[in-house]
């Protein structure tokens, strides 16, 4: 291999599926109900049961990787490799772990003289995903790392998210919404649609009334700006009845393309709540500031 490929797991690929693919990894952290968890998860059961948890009315919260936890990860690395490192975070817009991991590769090149090379998914499952993905094309193509985090800052700038929760009242007990525009928006059946901006930081887009609308939308804008010719979408899946149908109807609109739905998983879910569904894609536009 050209450099090593690592993430944190916000890209929320199954585990044993990153450890086939030769892809190193770093837990992120989950709490709920006073008890920390490593974001290990690996298969659909592990999922489902972490949003029954959520359905029972279980709050769960999540940390950051902290500097200390960062050097000790990337000192296995240079330990364990001659090769340099190439390792997709979560966006610097929703987590500190970003700058935790900066910090930590310059600490670590500065004791070993081997350089680590920190690359912002500037997005969270899916379209972190879609990152370590294309990381992985890059590598196994033979680039060497610098050419590669070179390619994907482009990349990263092309790649769209439209998002919809649909727990207004999740978003309310989380702290997230106000428990008015919470009680309203449920009353009223409006749903927010998000995206990712160009500092990966996650803003409303719209709010749409009812979920059929929402979803119709997100297709909308899956048609007008997905690149031209056969590539991939993902389907982000908080256990939601709609992820299925969202699938088909993007498949739909561009029969050329794969498309497949993939877990958002408890990083990302103890914020969404459940039933969020979303489509990530490249586009032929990069993301508004």
């Amino acid at each position: 291999m050209s450099f090593i490929l690592a993430t944190d797991t916000s890209c929320d690929i199954p585990r044993g599926e990153l450890r086939a693919r030769g892809i190193e990894y770093k837990p992120l952290v989950y709490t709920i109900e006073g008890a920390e968890h490593p974001d290990e998860f690996d298969c659909d059961e592990q999922y489902k049961a972490f949003y029954s948890e959520i359905r029972a009315g279980k709050l769960a919260s999540t940390s950051m990787i902290n500097l200390i936890e960062h050097e000790e990860f990337f000192t296995m690395l240079v330990d364990k490799y001659t090769e340099d490192i190439v390792y997709v975070t979560l966006s610097s817009g929703l987590s500190a772990s970003h700058s935790s991991a900066v910090q930590a590769a310059e600490n670590v090149f500065k004791s070993t003289g081997r350089k680590v090379y920190v690359v912002d998914s500037r997005g969270a499952t899916i379209m972190t995903r879609h990152v370590v993905d294309e990381a992985q094309k890059l590598r196994d193509s033979g680039l060497s790392a610098q050419e590669a985090v070179e390619q994907l800052a482009d990349f990263v700038a092309h790649l769209q998210t439209w998002f919809m929760p649909v727990d207004l009242m999740h978003l309310k007990r989380g702290g997230r919404v106000s428990g008015p525009a919470a009680i309203i928006g449920t009353a009223l059946k409006i749903k927010p649609i998000l995206n990712f901006s160009e500092a990966g930081g996650l803003v409303v887009a719209k709010k749409i009334h009812g979920v059929a609308k929402g979803l119709a939308f997100m297709i909308d804008m899956f048609k007008a700006d997905a690149v031209d010719g056969p590539s991939k979408f993902y389907i982000a899946n908080a256990d939601s009845e709609y992820a299925p149908e969202l699938l088909e109807r993007a498949k739909e609109a561009r029969p050329d393309w794969e498309g497949e739905i993939g877990w958002i998983g408890p990083v990302i879910g103890a914020h969404t709540g459940c039933g969020a569904v979303g489509i990530s894609f490249l586009s032929k536009k990069t993301r508004d500031k």
